[in-house]
């Protein structure tokens, strides 16, 4: 008799699944529960045991395609040989370990779940298993681990709390309770990924010292080192949308939006915390209206009188500590964008030249950080290093509104 193998429902929300790895193939005998393929929904991988027994005759379905819940996978003729082979069953064991707390319990792991039981020292016999009839799988083992982990820091909190009861409480702000949530939500959400870079800007401390009591003397503003930095991640964005463009999980059916405006948020810092004007089409904008435009978001920044809509609509943020000494940090990246650079201090550097010779150099360290589900590293790779090359060029749009 030929009988079916459809892909189940492996959790509630499950529509749809990809098929990742056959973990047999045509002429295997396989046994009821015998752990059979792999496949991927849109939360985790899982594995799809068999409710069905005999010899495996044909695969409908590829590695790699996508199909929904109740597809015919695969079929599987039963017949003199399977029964034959359900008799010897000791030949055949099923790629699971079986726990038995007791008597009467017994607890059903696949191997992966057990290895990182063992990793993070999780009790399997307190797990109560979310795979086909009770299997404890993978992801259940990693849930009870974080929830180890936020049980132990929720306990420390309350020692340090009883320990340190004669400090001082300091209540948060609207803005820093805003911060704390947003950056623990970009922390806990986003997965990020830094790439860093040192650059020469011997060319743009040239050109700023130059031209800078000519421009504040005829436009009534001061040319600063972050007016170079807006313009030259703008002009850069330009050649990588994919850095200007933000990931939307759209429930079912994520996305990645690429943006047409270039919007740059610097961040300021102010009184218990930091907000972000924005600074609107700045790859259409010449410096010296970057330096109007940053001076003036800078002064009601703090004074506290940026507008809403100042703040709103950006797709990439700069955060220079350099002001404040800092040599390096790293950033965490500003949902909903993908990138975020950090840039240190300008140090004075021995740098080895082509021809090895050892000159004084003005440098700083770039870190951009990332949201590795919009690029991957070689993309975020080649925008820092492009980036660093617009730095150094010497060619800037100061007085004309870039075309």
């Amino acid at each position: 008799m030929r009988q079916e193998i459809v892909l189940p429902k492996l959790d509630s929300s499950m529509e749809e699944a990809r098929i990742v790895s056959w973990e047999v193939k045509i002429g295997d005998i396989i046994k009821i529960d015998d752990p059979i393929l792999i496949v991927e929904t849109e939360k985790s991988s899982l594995e799809v045991e068999s409710e069905v027994e005999g010899t495996l005759e044909e695969i409908v379905v590829d590695e790699g395609e996508t199909v929904p819940v109740g597809t015919v996978l695969a079929y599987v003729s039963s017949g003199k040989h399977s029964t034959e082979q359900k008799g010897s069953s000791d030949h055949n064991p099923v790629k699971e370990e079986n726990i038995s707390p007791g008597k009467t319990e017994r607890i059903r792991v696949s191997p992966a779940a057990r290895r990182l039981a063992k990793q993070r020292g999780v009790d399997l016999t307190k797990i109560k298993g979310s795979g086909p009839r009770g299997r404890v799988i993978l992801k259940d083992v990693a849930e009870a681990a974080a929830n180890v982990v936020n049980q132990s820091v929720k306990t420390e909190n309350k020692v340090i709390a009883s320990i340190h009861a004669k400090g001082k409480r300091v209540n948060l702000t609207s803005m820093r309770k805003t911060i704390a949530q947003r950056m623990t939500a970009s922390f806990m959400n986003v997965p990020q990924f830094q790439i860093k870079k040192r650059v020469d800007v011997s060319s743009i401390v040239q050109l700023r010292q130059a031209v800078v009591s000519s421009i504040e003397h005829s436009a009534g503003v001061r040319l600063s080192f972050n007016d170079f930095l807006i313009q030259a991640v703008a002009l850069t964005l330009k050649k990588f949308p994919r850095v200007n463009a933000s990931f939307i999980d759209s429930e079912g059916d994520p996305y990645i939006l690429e943006h047409e405006d270039i919007n740059i948020g610097l961040a300021v810092a102010i009184d218990d915390g930091l907000v972000v004007p924005v600074i609107h089409q700045a790859d259409q904008l010449s410096l010296i209206e970057i330096a109007e435009k940053r001076t003036e978001l800078v002064e009601k920044a703090r004074k506290g009188l940026l507008k809403p809509e100042e703040m709103r609509g950006g797709t990439f943020t700069i955060s220079n500590l350099g002001s404040v000494g800092v040599d390096e940090f790293v950033a965490i990246v500003n949902p909903p964008e993908t990138g975020i650079l950090a840039v240190g201090n300008i140090i004075e550097q021995p740098v080895l030249t082509n021809r090895h010779e050892t000159l004084i150099k003005p440098m700083i360290t770039l870190n951009a950080s990332y949201d590795h589900r919009t690029i991957d590293g070689a993309y975020g790779g080649r925008f820092l290093a492009q980036l660093c090359d617009q730095l150094q060029s010497g060619q800037w749009n100061i007085f004309s509104t870039v075309k």
